[in-house]
């Protein structure tokens, strides 16, 4: 019986998906010094994938094709390479990787390891290396957000968005998001108490976190604003009243 084989998706050219080819007798790699290699559970596809796929991302235009994709990985160690301490055989791993992911079996540096718990899904853990780190580090590292702030979340039916409004909630913002009309009941979902509707540009306009009167406060603002010959001032938040003048105009609920 011959040597296993890996299975990777390359960018074989950048451009379209035609770009992307699949290679199913690719040499298996071996765990050199400090490294793991894992068995690949899940890796996500992320819209930067899209990014580097095009030759549109900065931290991986210096790469020479051919190339793996793979942003993140969640995988169960297979094999030790010497010197690393603190893991074992069966492990299961998560990695940030940029590239190298949508394969089957790939080594990783076990310094930069963080562990998954034996009960969690593979595939549900994965969505929670990039996008919700992402997130939490907008939130808490970047904008230092205080509990009772008010913050807007353009674009919040993606992935980030989702977990900015999820997260949000934990630490107890005042949420508004925007989305296209399309996925209004998805933000409704995560941002459940109270929102509104943009029928003249499919958006969607969802608050969190509000009560009635504040709520019924925001509502006539917002009808005061769409109805721009009134002179009616506005007491949305500041990024809302920006967003209205840039491209949106709300409609009441």
């Amino acid at each position: 019986m011959g040597e296993p084989r890996n299975r990777v998706v390359q960018v074989a050219r950048f451009g379209d998906p035609d770009g992307l080819e699949v290679v199913v007798d690719a040499p298996l790699p071996t765990a050199g010094r400090g490294e793991v290699r894992a068995r690949v559970l899940a890796s996500s596809v992320q819209y930067t994938d899209v990014l580097i796929r095009r030759h549109l991302y900065p931290q991986t235009a210096a790469r020479r094709l051919p190339f793996v994709l793979g942003y993140d990985v969640v995988g169960e160690i297979d094999q030790l390479g010497d010197g690393v301490r603190g893991f074992q055989v069966g492990d299961r791993v998560a990695d940030l990787t940029v590239v190298g992911s949508n394969a089957a079996y790939r080594t990783l540096r076990a310094d930069r390891l963080a562990r998954v718990p034996a009960g969690l899904d593979a595939a549900e853990a994965a969505t929670l290396i990039l996008s919700w780190t992402t997130a939490y580090q907008l939130l808490h590292r970047a904008a230092r957000v205080q509990r009772g702030q008010r913050v807007l979340v353009h674009g919040a039916a993606g992935a980030v968005g989702q977990a900015l409004l999820a997260l949000g909630r934990l630490a107890g913002l005042e949420l508004w998001g925007t989305a296209h009309g399309a996925h209004a009941a998805l933000i409704r979902e995560l941002a459940p108490r109270r929102s509104t509707t943009n029928a003249k540009t499919s958006r969607a306009s969802c608050r969190a976190g509000s009560t009635s009167s504040s709520m019924a406060s925001a509502r006539r603002a917002i009808a005061a604003r769409s109805r721009r010959s009134s002179g009616a001032a506005c007491s949305a938040p500041t990024a809302t009243r920006r967003a209205c003048r840039r491209s949106v105009v709300c409609s009441p609920c």
